[in-house]
């Protein structure tokens, strides 16, 4: 799996700004459970690296717009660190996702994206629960319901993010990449 463009139609902004759009639509509706390991995941395996970290960003900066400025999410020093800590949680979730990756390439398209993705919420988890060391955290924060229902989340979302990632290919929507 490479992240070598080969075609030039498409604009890698058109799409960043469709996912970050998308993320919006998935903030209104899951709030503090964003799929961000399975944004990571899509973008590790089909973007460039400089354009997966500008969408991991992007989306995580609508994510928290929408928490403060319609969610009403609480201003206060923890709720901020709180939303960093998702922030870096998510570009960790990337950078785990995109060295991951081509290591397992050999395995085929859906050994790699399970994989990838299952890690890729590994560290999202591990870093935001590694947060809790600085930051306060209920129990219930980091429970098997609430850590299973994330993690479904994800699961569920990947692949319609991934279906949407091929059609805007044979859209043009967004550049074509090279896959093993």
């Amino acid at each position: 799996m490479t992240r070598t463009q080969t075609s030039t139609t498409g604009s890698p902004w058109l799409w960043i700004g469709l996912l970050a759009l998308a993320s919006v639509a998935l903030s209104f509706k899951l709030s503090c459970a964003t799929p961000f390991a399975a944004l990571a995941t899509l973008a590790a395996l089909n973007m460039k690296k400089q354009d997966g970290f500008a969408m991991i960003g992007l989306a995580w900066a609508l994510n928290q717009a929408v928490g403060y400025c319609a969610l009403d999410y609480p201003r206060t020093f923890d709720s901020f660190a709180w939303g960093a800590a998702i922030g870096a949680a998510a570009f960790a979730s990337f950078f785990a996702a995109c060295e991951l990756a081509p290591r397992l390439a050999r395995f085929g398209r859906v050994p790699v994206m399970s994989v990838t993705l299952a890690a890729a919420f590994a560290v999202y988890e591990i870093v935001l629960f590694a947060a809790t060391a600085v930051l306060p955290a209920t129990e219930v924060a980091f429970s098997w319901p609430v850590v299973g229902e994330i993690a479904l989340v994800n699961a569920l979302v990947f692949p319609a993010l991934m279906l949407a990632h091929y059609s805007a290919e044979l859209m043009g929507l967004t550049p074509a990449n090279v896959r093993a």
